[in-house]
């Protein structure tokens, strides 16, 4: 009785459904990577729309919540952990848990949300809908990424993570870019009709996943590992967040350091010390007339994080608030962000945890004489399932885009040595203070995509819109005829 209730009420299974296959597109990405599970999920989503559009009575309030859901149950399902870092802050804040839970993963619904009135806008019974659906999740994706200080996490390109052959796509045109290859075949095959003849753009999408594939294949096939020459160690702790500030700690870590490697600790490794041997990158919070920066220091060089964690590191309006809750634990312990123009060594580019899953900030940051990319992490915060592990695919990323050498000192998270085409060259033991040591590799000497950034994707978009809109003109005249 109440299963027919259900299936009669074509909104209600709409919308369940758009919950649903948010969760689905979940089980893509880190820890589950099941292979393909985006390609189905967003496909799936695309018949939602096809439904919608061809079924159902005021469209544009449909197309708009079933984003929503959508969005609400990939976010809801993906990004959970975030809300363990309240717990690890401090157990007394447990009420401001649903924060993280509930109104971030809401709020970053809009973004799907938004993006499907684009879609209603712009749907049809042509397959222009194809180029106009792909073109939109990636301008979406694109604005995640940067307003708001951007939160670029799990971009569709992530689901790949499974495939060190499909990843290589990123060195033509980064996350962005494979993410439009991943919506557009996901549309293609599910765009496929027998009655009407429509065998084209599925026969396209498999072409292009075959070669997206086959250029994988040998790049890594003739990649070649030429060592450096320099060798350095990654330290790797295990301790939470209250151990991790005891003296005794920073004396378990500093006895891990080496006196002639180049030696990489964890973010805030050191508390407020950041004194130690030159060779030595060492984690620590500097206060500078009361101003507190989450900072590197290396050689004599140092370096402050920029690119802040919304709500953990920096409070917005903090300043403001402050005057309504001045006893505010959260509102007290907001940093201050690093310039962007800190001088470091040339040939290293420092990263601080969060800061590595922004392509174009990373990008910025090199230079002609960059040799590896330094990143230093607490992952703490975040538990063990997924989070940490979301966090390091983010990471290896970089590595294949910009076709340079990544090193990674976390603490519960994960700590390795990435080649320039995203191969795990050495990983520390997890679960206890370890380390490895191990020679850098040399870059590669150039990418497509470190050469011209997110250029071509904007031209890719572009061009799928002029594609789209030249087919309506076609299907209209054939309408017409």
């Amino acid at each position: 009785m109440y299963s027919k209730v259900f299936f009669s009420n074509k909104k209600l299974m709409i919308y369940s459904s758009s919950f649903l296959l948010g969760i689905f597109l979940s089980f893509s990405f880190e820890p589950f990577n099941l292979p393909f599970m985006s390609v189905i999920a967003v496909g799936m989503f695309f018949l939602v729309n096809d439904y919608i559009y061809q079924n159902l009575q005021n469209k544009k309030k449909i197309f708009f919540l079933t984003g929503l859901l959508f969005g609400f149950g990939f976010f809801i399902s993906s990004i959970n952990w975030i809300s363990n870092s309240i717990l690890q802050f401090n157990e007394d804040l447990y009420y401001l848990i649903p924060v993280p839970l509930l109104i971030l993963p809401l709020a970053l619904s809009l973004f799907y949300a938004l993006m499907q009135i684009i879609n209603y806008l712009s749907w049809s019974q042509s397959t222009s809908r194809i180029f106009y659906f792909s073109a939109n999740w990636v301008i979406f994706e694109l604005l995640r990424s940067y307003m708001f200080s951007g939160f670029p996490w799990n971009l569709i390109a992530y689901s790949w993570s499974w495939s060190i052959y499909f990843m290589q796509s990123l060195s033509l045109f980064g996350v962005f870019g494979l993410s439009l290859i991943t919506v557009f075949c996901a549309t293609s095959f599910f765009s496929f009709r027998i009655k009407n003849n429509n065998i084209i753009f599925p026969l396209i999408a498999s072409l292009v996943l075959l070669t997206t594939f086959l250029f994988g294949y040998n790049r890594v096939s003739n990649y070649e590992v030429i060592k450096s020459g320099i060798s350095l160690r990654i330290v790797h702790t295990d301790f939470n967040q209250n151990e991790k500030w005891k003296k005794e700690s920073h004396k378990k870590i500093a006895e891990m350091g080496s006196q002639d490697l180049i030696t990489i600790f964890p973010e805030t490794a050191f508390g407020m010390d950041g004194i130690g041997p030159s060779n030595w990158f060492i984690g620590h919070i500097r206060n500078e007339a009361g101003l507190y920066y989450n900072s590197l220091s290396f050689n004599g060089h140092q370096y402050d994080k920029i690119k802040l964690v919304p709500f953990g590191e920096k409070i917005p309006f903090s300043n403001f608030l402050k005057i309504f809750f001045p006893k505010n634990s959260l509102l007290l312990n907001s940093m201050k962000s690093g310039n962007d123009d800190q001088s470091f060594e040339k040939t290293i580019t420092p990263l601080i945890c969060y800061e590595a899953v922004f392509p174009n900030f990373v990008r910025n940051k090199i230079n002609n004489e960059t040799e590896l990319l330094v990143n230093i992490t607490n992952d703490a915060w975040f538990g063990t399932f997924s989070g940490p592990k979301q966090h390091f695919v983010h990471v290896l990323y970089r590595s294949v885009e910009l076709g340079l050498p990544l090193a990674r000192s976390s603490n519960m998270g994960i700590s390795a040595l990435i080649s320039p085409i995203g191969l795990v060259d050495g990983m520390a033991s997890s679960d206890k203070i370890s380390f490895i040591d191990a020679e850098i590799p040399k870059k590669i000497d150039m990418t497509i995509y470190r050469q011209y950034g997110e250029l071509m994707v904007y031209f890719l978009i572009v061009l799928f819109f002029i594609i789209g809109y030249a087919i309506d003109q076609l299907f209209l005249g054939k309408k017409n005829d």
